[in-house]
């Protein structure tokens, strides 16, 4: 019924931490686990018996994803990252509540900051909050999702702020082959660098498709960077969220459109000093740089956006 999935690339020793870790809460043993590695190199270390491993060398998170769901062989594909580490009971909670929910073609989880010293931060969007958190010694941790009720949507909403994000899903394998799977346009290694989990659960429900969000499904993102790396990692961030919004707002997706006027023109988000910082009042001429960069990435978006309404279309329409 339930597989685990994970897609990495040159990160060796978290590839170890994650299968050591998978092999240790409840049914990781057993369960099968399957790895796509597209480092440069092969996975040289012993395997637990329960682990397919899938050395295939390249660039594309969402490509390594579709092969993830090429080879899975059960119904339920549980996926995260492998800077994100499952509670004990992630497993027992995914086959629980994709029995009890059957028709949800994709669940989201929540996803919390390791460490006991970690501080949440919720940031307000005209759509809801979404999550990041802040240590003592300056480092933060993006990705995250908090919320404590469990929600169901079956029309378009606003992923982040609703749902969840990539780093924590449990996909319905025959849904996602029948629709297509990820978009390999998207997402990291891909041109427009990030937003394939966004696309794939926005396209789900375009087709009325069921998606959930469960926070009892809960990993620890522990991914803890600079706020100069997160400004970093923001641009790429950026360009693929503006690109796939544009694409789907051109293609008649009100909610797409209305976020795409709010990250295009009145984002509030996380920048290199961690503050709320609105795109018309810059305060030094650090602020003033991350501001070119969040317009330059808004820009390549819009462009990429455009390339994609014009490639793919109604995608949804598509592939149903």
């Amino acid at each position: 019924m339930l597989s685990v999935g994970l897609a990495t690339r040159n990160r060796p020793e978290r590839l170890a931490q994650w299968l050591a870790h998978i092999s240790s809460i409840e049914g990781g043993g057993v369960l099968p686990v399957i790895v796509v590695d597209q480092s440069t190199e092969s996975w040289n270390q012993p395997l637990a018996a329960n682990v397919r491993y899938i050395h295939r060398p390249g660039t594309g998170l969402a490509i390594a994803r579709n092969v993830l769901v090429s080879l899975c062989q059960t119904d339920y594909l549980a996926v995260c990252d492998d800077d994100c580490l499952p509670a004990h009971d992630w497993l027992t909670v995914a086959a629980a509540v994709v029995v009890s929910s059957p028709t949800v073609a994709l669940w989201f989880g929540a996803a919390y900051p390791t460490g006991s010293d970690a501080q949440i931060h919720l940031a307000s969007t005209p759509a809801g909050t979404t999550a990041w958190a802040s240590r003592p010694d300056g480092n933060v941790c993006l990705a995250l999702r908090i919320a404590p009720q469990p929600a169901q949507f079956n029309a378009p909403c606003a992923i982040l702020e609703s749902l969840g994000q990539g780093n924590n899903m449990v996909l319905h394998v025959p849904t996602t082959r029948r629709i297509g799977g990820f978009e390999p346009l998207l997402g990291a290694g891909a041109v427009c660098q990030s937003g394939e989990d966004i696309e794939y659960a926005l396209r789900l429900l375009c087709m009325k498709q069921l998606c959930g969000y469960e926070p009892r499904l809960i990993v620890l993102h522990d991914a803890w960077q600079s706020p100069s790396m997160a400004a970093r990692a923001g641009y790429g961030y950026t360009v693929g969220m503006v690109a796939l919004l544009c694409w789907y707002a051109l293609t008649g997706v009100t909610v797409a459109a209305h976020e795409l006027a709010y990250r295009a023109h009145l984002r509030s988000n996380i920048h290199p000093n961690i503050t709320q910082l609105s795109i018309d009042s810059p305060s030094t001429a650090h602020d003033a740089r991350w501001i070119f960069t969040e317009i330059t990435a808004i820009c390549w978006g819009i462009v990429l956006g455009c390339w994609l309404a014009l490639l793919r279309g109604a995608s949804w329409r598509n592939r149903k």
